[in-house]
């Protein structure tokens, strides 16, 4: 304290003013506002960052494909083109929230690509420059790009942790676009030492987790990557989160589709994407559904926000291209 006074010569009253101020506004804060999106492509457009400017955000997660720069060689040379562009696209307001990030395959160097990728570190070395992790945070020593971050709303205790769905994750079965569930229950997802991680932060204080994953948790009725074609996977992490008896909300990118799934208490938010979306002709061959579906899958761009009031009170919202809501969920801890 005492060597920041004397370096920027600031009077300790004024610095005491600055402190306590900074304190009350922490204090009297009654709400906090998280964005989320995925699958942002450095050569398009980015008009959402315009809604998404309006929505006074706390804090944003980018949940993979985050820059488009993989390559069916898996060399990262495309990589570090798109991280270039995309340094100089991403609105200032946005990075002044020092954003979280996971990955997913687009952003990790091969098209549906697992633990078996070669250049994996290599990957991971850049995606961790292109955020600014700093030197002393665990992704740097680690292997895998999964997070914890804490932030606090008054009384209440908010975990975002983030999964790496890649680095770990045993081959697919089936072929692209029909996937389908391995019987083999040897093979994971997130690698025994980030299971061990997790269920570690599952131990923690808080009041609330909310979960962020690069491909979709509860979602079933579809052939691309999911937790379901690894159930023995999907299974440990959902009995994980029952035994914990925390207040649990899921979010996931992936898809260029948004929607609210529900699955007993669970909800899970897919909000995918911010600018890269399907062909609108899509719609018209293939309406997607699942069991687990609250309304309808959205084709659109979309963002997703998830606001905490300090009663307790959640809401979590699939937002489109003009900051209007298509899909809503509520829910009290």
């Amino acid at each position: 304290m005492y060597a920041l006074l004397n370096q920027f010569k600031i009077p300790f009253f004024f610095l005491y003013i600055l402190v306590s101020f900074y304190i009350e506004a922490n204090e009297s804060q009654d709400s906090l506002k998280i964005g989320f999106g995925s699958c942002l492509d450095q050569d398009n457009p980015q008009e959402i960052w315009q809604p998404l400017k309006k929505e006074n955000l706390h804090a944003f997660v980018f949940m993979g494909d985050n820059v488009y720069g993989d390559s069916d060689s898996g060399e990262l040379i495309q990589m570090q083109i798109a991280y270039t562009k995309q340094k100089q696209r991403l609105p200032r307001w946005l990075k002044n929230l020092n954003p979280l990030a996971i990955w997913d395959d687009h952003d990790y160097g091969l098209d549906d690509g697992g633990g078996d990728y070669i250049l994996k570190k290599d990957s991971q070395k850049l995606f961790l420059d292109f955020w600014k992790v700093k030197e002393e945070d665990p992704r740097r020593s680690q292997e895998g790009i999964y997070f914890s971050e804490n932030k606090n709303l008054k009384d209440k205790k908010i975990l975002i942790l983030g999964l790496d769905t890649r680095y770990f994750r045993s081959p697919l079965v089936g072929e692209k676009r029909n996937y389908i569930a391995t019987t083999d229950t040897s093979t994971t997802i997130l690698g025994e030492e980030q299971w061990e991680w997790l269920e570690s932060e599952f131990q923690t204080e808080t009041n609330l987790i909310i979960l962020v994953s690069s491909i979709q948790i509860l979602a079933t009725n579809h052939g691309f990557e999911k937790w379901s074609n690894f159930p023995h996977e999907k299974e440990r992490l959902l009995s994980l989160i029952k035994e914990s008896k925390k207040p649990v909300i899921l979010v996931s990118g992936d898809r260029h589709k948004g929607a609210i799934y529900k699955q007993d208490n669970l909800y899970e938010l897919t909000t995918s994407s911010l600018n890269k979306p399907l062909p609108g002709w899509l719609e018209t061959v293939w309406k997607e559904t699942d069991p687990l579906i609250l309304g309808t899958m959205h084709y659109n761009m979309n963002y997703g926000v998830i606001r905490i009031e300090s009663s307790g009170v959640i809401s979590v919202e699939l937002k489109g291209k003009e900051g209007e809501i298509l899909q809503k969920a509520s829910l009290k801890i």
